[in-house]
C-alpha cells in the first residue's frame, strides 16, 4: 500500500469513485503495464484466469484479464463487490459450494470460476478501486496460497496507476471524454479502442503530426483464415484468439503507438512520427509477433494464427500558428 494511504473504511463511496475518475481508467485500453502482471499472478498461481478489475458504482471494468474475454458485469453480480465491502481479501476453495457466490455469472457461465484468491487494489488515499485476481475452473480445497504476495503484486499494481504513461493523443481522449462517451468507443472483446476510436486517434494524431511536419503511418491487420478458427473451434474460440492477438500487437507496438480493432478480424495501428521505412519494419515486428507461438483458444487447443500486414504513410504540410 502506497504511504500516504490510509484505511479505506474511512472513506465514503463518493470519495472512492471520485479516486477512480481521477486514475481514469474506465472504458480505457488494455496495457501492457496492467497484462504483464495479470499474466504473472496466474503462472505463479497456476491459474488459468487473472484480472485486474476496477469496481465502479454500477459495473465492474476488467481493465486486464488473462483467461477470459468478459470486460464487465454488474457489480452486485461479482467477487470484486465483495472484496470491497469487506476486508480486501478474499479466498474461496470452492465458489460452488459457497452460497454466497454459487450464483455469480462468473460461476455459473463461462469461465466457470470455482477457486478464486483476490485482493483489493487501492489509490494513494487509501481508498479500494477494484481488485487483483486469480481464479481456477477446479476447486482447491488443499491448496496453501500466499495472499502476501498476491498483496505484493497488487502493491506494483498500485504504482503502476500512478506513474503510466498515455500517448498524447489518448491521454487527450480520455480526458475530454465522459466514461459513457469513452465506453461507445471502446471494443469490448479486445479491450483496445473500435473503429470510431480509431478516427479520434487519427484526428488527435494528424493534427499533432501537421503542427510538428512529422510523418505518420497506419499498420492495417488481417488474421489469415480466421474463419476456420470459428468454423472448427467455435466462436468463444475465436474471441480468446482476437483477445490474445490484440495483447500482443499492444506488446509489440512502440509505447506511442495505437492499437485498434478496425472491424472483425483487422486491426489499425496508429504509428505518430513514422516514415515509411520505419512503419514497414514495425509491421514486420506486429506480424512476426502475432505468429511467435501458437494460441492457447481452450484448456488443451492450440492455434497457429499468421497476419497479413500492409502500412501507409502521410507527411502532412506544417501548418503555422497565426497571431
Amino acid at each position: 500500500m502506497p504511504q500516504n494511504a490510509r484505511r479505506s473504511d474511512t472513506i465514503t463511496e463518493q470519495q472512492r469513485l471520485a479516486a477512480i475518475k481521477r486514475l481514469a481508467v474506465t472504458y480505457t485500453p488494455a496495457e501492457e503495464c496492467f497484462d504483464r502482471l495479470t499474466r504473472l499472478a496466474a503462472r505463479v498461481f497456476a491459474t488459468p484466469i487473472a484480472t485486474l478489475s476496477v469496481v465502479g458504482d454500477q459495473r465492474v471494468w476488467f481493465k486486464s484479464r488473462v483467461g477470459t474475454v468478459i470486460s464487465e458485469l454488474p457489480r452486485s453480480d461479482t467477487f470484486s463487490n465483495w472484496v470491497m465491502d469487506h476486508d480486501g481479501t478474499l479466498l474461496i476453495p470452492d465458489a460452488l459450494a459457497d452460497p454466497r457466490f454459487a450464483h455469480c455469472a462468473m460461476v455459473v457461465n463461462t469461465p466457470y470460476a470455482r477457486f478464486y484468491a483476490g485482493t483489493a487494489i487501492r489509490s494513494p488515499n487509501g481508498a479500494k478501486i477494484g481488485s487483483l485476481s486469480v481464479m481456477d475452473i477446479e476447486p482447491r480445497h488443499h491448496l496453501a496460497v500466499d495472499i502476501g504476495f498476491l498483496r505484493d503484486l497488487a502493491s506494483i499494481v498500485e504504482d503502476e496507476f500512478h506513474r503510466r504513461h498515455l500517448t498524447a493523443s489518448q491521454n487527450s481522449m480520455i480526458t475530454e471524454l465522459g466514461e459513457a462517451q469513452r465506453r461507445a468507443i471502446m471494443d469490448d472483446l479486445t479491450s483496445v479502442w473500435n473503429r470510431s476510436g480509431l478516427d479520434s486517434i487519427l484526428e488527435h494524431e494528424f493534427v499533432q503530426a501537421s503542427a510538428n511536419g512529422r510523418p505518420i503511418s497506419v499498420a492495417m491487420l488481417d488474421i489469415d483464415h480466421f474463419k476456420k478458427i470459428n468454423d472448427l473451434y467455435g466462436h468463444g474460440a475465436g474471441d480468446l484468439a482476437l483477445a490474445e492477438v490484440a495483447r500482443r500487437l499492444r506488446a509489440a507496438a512502440r509505447p506511442v503507438d495505437s492499437v485498434t480493432r478496425y472491424g472483425g478480424e483487422e486491426f489499425a495501428v496508429v504509428l505518430p512520427d513514422c516514415d515509411e521505412q520505419s512503419a514497414q519494419a514495425v509491421g514486420d515486428r506486429l506480424r512476426a509477433c502475432i505468429s511467435a507461438t501458437p494460441v492457447t483458444v481452450g484448456h488443451s487447443t492450440y492455434v497457429d494464427i499468421t497476419a497479413s500486414v500492409g502500412v501507409a504513410t502521410a507527411k502532412p504540410k506544417r501548418t503555422s500558428a497565426c497571431y
